[in-house]
């Protein structure tokens, strides 16, 4: 399998767990989320991949130790999963507020996203000097 393909696999159940658990809540309280909102929550994904070319030149390009490879693919992707997934929360906080749903969503998406890559370069950067000194 594409280890693209297997870190969205991952990424995609706890993202959709708690953006559906988000949903529901918010239906309860009277908000209601539009489908565009829904597909910010794929935004970290999308900086995890970005940040994956920039550090390795891609998911090729990791380490060969299978013990990194393991930690990009499964464990970062499944943390990007659930803030992810959280980027819908703020609507729930803010549902009273005059500015528009999809702005309150964007705004949410951008911020989790830059501190999700900002967070996880350090993080590559110290596994590209890792592998380096193990090779």
């Amino acid at each position: 399998m594409n280890d693209f393909l297997a870190s969205f696999l991952f990424y995609m159940v706890p993202a959709n767990l708690i953006a559906i658990t988000i949903i529901f809540l918010g239906r309860r309280k009277d908000v209601h989320f539009n489908f565009i909102e829904y597909l910010f929550i794929y935004l970290p994904w999308f900086g995890f991949v970005a940040l994956v070319y920039v550090i390795f030149g891609g998911l090729d390009g990791v380490p060969s130790m299978p013990v990194i490879k393991v930690f990009l693919i499964i464990l970062q992707s499944i943390g990007s999963g659930i803030m992810g997934g959280a980027i819908l929360m703020p609507r729930l906080v803010m549902r009273e507020s005059k500015m528009h749903p999809v702005g309150i969503t964007a705004i949410s998406a951008t911020i989790v996203t830059v501190l999700y890559v900002k967070f996880r370069m350090m993080l590559f950067i110290m596994v590209e000097g890792l592998a380096s000194t193990v090779d």
